[in-house]
């Protein structure tokens, strides 16, 4: 590529168009060069100030006095390598070397000088010497925006991709060193420069970046190269454009964190040391009930997280399970079934969740009984509208039950590895062993040491006097179950559509082979026509799946301890939101993509045979 100006001169976009439309094509590009400047200008002017507050150094007798500064190693590091990750991820040459394929230099050469030329920018910004001009209002502003926008003229120009081994070209070396040489001397001799730059940094920077746009927005128009270059070319201008707002959000987290604001620096202290301080309230969780008032935050926090974990995965298969035969029922040829189920979808569909959660809330409070009436089911379960404890299991019994069944679908898998006996014979085998051993289960649990609940009253002649003595129960809370109630009930009508659109896109041959190979309607559901519209269920279910999570987060609503809850509860006690907030993402974030990796694994197993 030629340099930028000759580059406009030889691919002008105006050049052979009749005068109207000449004029037409050069107004937009003066509102898109226009639009570009404000925005430029809006971003730098306040990242290059923040940068001068931040690298000016008050002393007094040894004690510092600027809350802001911070030492220019430690500035211009966080900046240059926050950059320097985005023109990695902008130019996409990692996944060459992480896999080993080091033989072609051109295919990570830009990568690397990205990397070489920010390090050497960091090493310029540590050396503390009178003689390069880094002040703090013209020198280490110059030297820290202008590395990103350095960086960003290598991806633009790609030049250094050209570079090939025994063939010189002084022209491409020349192109390659001398913005480099160039942005060292004028970072080292600032002062010198004229005041058009020296002393309006932001506009000069600002039609740098623009002549930069200008060039790759003519390049990508041209619609020449491969598509691995129209590739490099789309990432390029993203991050040109993206580049000023980068700097801006880089500098006012840091000039946050040390800002001379007393309060505001409070605020944005990122130290966990409070959640190391015993709780002040008391949750309610299961299997890890953390002991107040003597266990920290930490441990109330990894309480909140496994009821949050225990709601949704219970609400998922919940919702898929009934989302399922909704979805089929919506296809009946039964009007009133279809009918009923199509009603059921409009309903909850499109009804907000947290709407759903406090009518559900409202019908369990009124329709269970009230307290003081001493409900029970022959002695073994105690319901109330303040909680429904049932008998607790000998936890030895428990796991036991649970292996068996495990063992027994783990057996089921592999014989029917090879072929799937699905003859009417082989199903009603089926059935039999697992209701056999749903019985040794359930005998297992039930001969052993199972604790029920301990009623006790302290006096007859008062109503509402009794309760359960605690450990000698299983209590399920009115909140998990209005929650569960409500995530089911909402999810289950978008799973629904799901399932009925995967089938309805299948097509009517696979259908019509089944019919011709005699098989049932259940037969034709399970063996057919549900194994293959999971193929295109899996990824939406995906999304649904991540939403349960992420809806979870109404619990609020019922009262349910979940991890919103806790840390709303923490914020009002405690009062550091940035940081309890940043839990609460991460968080959020590490379930979701917890859950995509689990189901985009799922998708991949399903979708390796190609039909």
């Amino acid at each position: 590529m030629e340099f930028p100006i000759e580059y406009l001169r030889e691919k002008n976009p105006l050049r052979g168009l009749p005068p109207m439309q000449a004029s037409s094509k050069a107004l937009k590009w003066i509102i898109v060069v226009a639009l570009l400047w404000t925005y430029n200008t809006k971003m730098l002017a306040p990242t290059i100030e923040s940068i001068t507050s931040m690298s000016r150094s008050y002393t007094v007798n040894g004690v510092q006095q600027n809350p802001a500064f911070y030492e220019s190693i430690i500035l211009s590091s966080a900046i240059i390598l926050i950059s320097l990750f985005f023109f990695i991820l902008a130019r996409n040459e990692v996944t060459q070397v992480i896999k080993g394929d080091r033989s072609n230099f051109s295919d990570y050469s830009t990568t690397l000088a990205g990397i070489v030329i920010s390090v050497l920018i960091i090493v310029l910004c540590s050396i503390d010497n009178p003689l390069l001009d880094f002040s703090p209002a013209k020198g280490m502003p110059f030297l820290i925006v202008g590395g990103p926008v350095l960086l960003a003229y290598y991806l633009v120009s790609n030049d250094l991709e050209r570079i090939e081994d025994g063939k010189r070209e002084p022209i491409l070396y020349a192109r390659i060193a001398a913005p480099l040489v160039l942005y060292i001397l004028l970072a080292m001799n600032i002062s010198m420069v004229p005041p058009v730059i020296s002393s309006n940094l932001p506009a000069f920077f600002s039609a740098t970046l623009i002549l930069m746009t200008l060039v790759m927005i003519i390049q990508i128009s041209s619609e020449t190269g491969n598509p691995q270059t129209h590739e490099r070319r789309n990432s390029t201008m993203i991050l040109i454009l993206g580049l000023p707002l980068i700097l801006y959000m880089a500098t006012r987290l840091l000039y946050l964190l040390h800002n001379p604001d007393s309060v505001t620096r409070e605020r944005w202290d990122l130290s966990w040391e409070f959640m190391d301080m015993k709780n002040t309230f008391e949750i309610n969780a299961w299997p890890l009930q953390p002991d107040f008032p003597e266990d920290v935050r930490w441990e109330f926090l990894k309480g909140a997280i496994l009821n949050s974990i225990r709601a949704t995965l219970l609400a998922i298969v919940l919702c898929t399970f009934l989302g399922t035969i909704i979805g089929v029922t919506r296809l009946s040829s039964n009007k009133l079934a279809s009918g009923l189920a199509t009603i059921y979808v409009e309903i909850f569909r499109n009804m907000p969740l947290a709407v759903l959660l406090f009518l559900v809330t409202l019908q369990l409070g009124t329709s269970l009984p009230r307290f003081f009436d001493e409900a029970s089911i022959a002695g073994w379960v105690y319901y109330s509208n303040q909680g429904i404890y049932i008998p607790k299991p000998e936890t030895l019994r428990m796991i036991l039950a649970l292996g068996i069944v495990f063992s027994l679908w783990a057996w089921g898998k592999y014989r029917d590895r090879e072929e799937v006996d699905d003859s009417s014979q082989a199903l009603m085998r089926r059935s039999l062993v697992w209701s056999a051993a749903l019985v040794v289960c359930l005998g297992l649990l039930l001969s052993g040491d199972m604790s029920l609940p301990n009623y006790v009253k302290l006096n007859e002649a008062i109503p509402g006097t009794w309760h359960i003595e605690d450990g000698s129960a299983f209590e399920i809370t009115v909140e998990f179950v209005a929650l569960i109630i409500g995530l089911t009930l909402f999810t289950a009508a978008v799973v629904a559509e799901i399932v009925r659109g995967s089938i309805q896109a299948l097509p009517r041959g696979q259908v019509e082979a089944a019919i011709s190979l005699g098989l049932s309607p259940y037969q034709r559901l399970r063996l057919v026509i549900l194994p293959q519209a999971l193929r295109s269920m899996i990824p939406l279910l995906n999304s649904q799946y991540m939403n349960v999570w992420k809806n979870s987060s109404l619990a609020i609503i019922v009262a349910y301890s979940d991890i919103f809850y806790v840390i709303f509860v923490m914020m009002n006690n405690v009062g550091k939101l940035i940081p309890l907030f940043i839990l609460l993402l991460v968080t959020y974030q590490a379930g979701s993509l917890l859950i995509s990796g689990i189901m985009n694994f799922y998708n991949a197993r399903v979708t390796k045979v190609k039909i």
